[in-house]
C-alpha cells in the first residue's frame, strides 16, 4: 500500500472544558484543521439520573494526522487528558483513505480498505436516523450488550438544505448513532438494530460499521 495515503483520522468524544484543553494542546503540537461536532453522551448514571441530567453535552473533534505520528499523539493527548480516567472522554483512530491518491496509484479503494482493516479489537458502528428515534436506537443496543454511545444531530438552515458530514449528506431532521464496541459484539448489535429498527424499510435508517485502530479512554464493560 502506497504510503502517499498513510493518514488517520483520530476522533476526539470530550466535554466542552475537556475540549477546550485539547484544542490548546493541538496548538501546541502544531496540528491544524480539525473539525468539531456537537453530540451528547447517551452512557447510563445512576447519579446522573438521581440529579435528573440523563445525557452530557459532548464534543466530537476530528483530526487528520500522519499514520506514523498517530499513536504518539494519541498516547499523548491520552496521558494529558487524563483518559484513563472515568468520564473524561474517548479518543480512537481509524484508517483514513484519500480518494485522488488511490486513483492516481489505479487501487481499487475497497481493496485498499480491506488491507487497512486486519484484525482490529474495536469498531465504530453509527447508526442514521430520523430525530427523536436515537433513544430507540440505543435501547436496542443496550439489550445486545452495549453500554453508552454518542448522538449527533443534522443540522441546516431550511428544509432543502442538506450537509455533509464524513461524506455522507444528512438533512436536517436526521440523528447519527455512533458508539464504540469490542469487535466480537458487532455481529449481535447489528443484526439486532437492523431486525428491530426495520432498516430493510426506504427511509427508516441506514447503518455502517468501520474498523478502530487504536482507542483510548473506553472501559472494557463500556462500549
Amino acid at each position: 500500500m502506497n504510503s502517499e495515503y498513510q493518514y488517520m483520522i483520530m476522533t476526539f468524544i470530550l466535554s466542552e472544558h475537556q475540549c477546550h484543553r485539547f484544542g490548546r494542546m493541538a496548538k501546541e503540537k502544531d496540528i491544524r484543521g480539525g473539525v468539531v461536532v456537537l453530540g451528547k453522551g447517551t452512557v447510563n448514571s445512576a447519579t446522573l439520573n438521581l440529579l435528573g441530567i440523563k445525557s452530557q453535552k459532548k464534543e466530537i473533534v476530528n483530526i487528520m494526522v500522519e499514520r506514523e505520528k498517530a499513536n504518539e499523539l494519541l498516547d499523548y493527548f491520552a496521558k494529558e487528558l487524563q483518559l484513563n480516567e472515568p468520564g473524561h472522554g474517548i479518543a480512537f483512530t481509524t484508517s483514513a483513505i484519500i480518494a485522488d491518491q488511490i486513483i492516481k496509484n489505479g487501487e481499487s479503494a475497497c481493496n485498499t480498505a480491506h488491507i487497512m482493516e486486519g484484525d482490529v479489537m474495536y469498531k465504530k458502528l453509527t447508526v442514521i436516523v430520523n430525530r427523536g428515534m436515537a433513544d430507540t436506537v440505543m435501547d436496542i443496543a443496550r439489550k445486545s450488550g452495549v453500554t453508552g454511545g454518542t448522538v449527533m444531530h443534522g443540522r441546516g438552515t431550511g428544509s432543502e438544505f442538506t450537509e455533509k458530514l464524513f461524506g455522507i449528506e444528512i438533512v436536517p431532521e436526521k440523528e447519527l448513532v455512533v458508539i464504540l464496541m469490542p469487535a466480537e459484539l458487532v455481529s449481535r448489535v447489528v443484526d439486532d438494530l437492523y431486525r428491530e429498527l426495520e432498516l430493510d424499510t426506504p427511509g427508516n435508517g441506514i447503518l455502517f460499521v468501520e474498523p478502530v485502530v487504536e482507542v483510548r479512554g473506553l472501559a472494557k464493560n463500556n462500549p
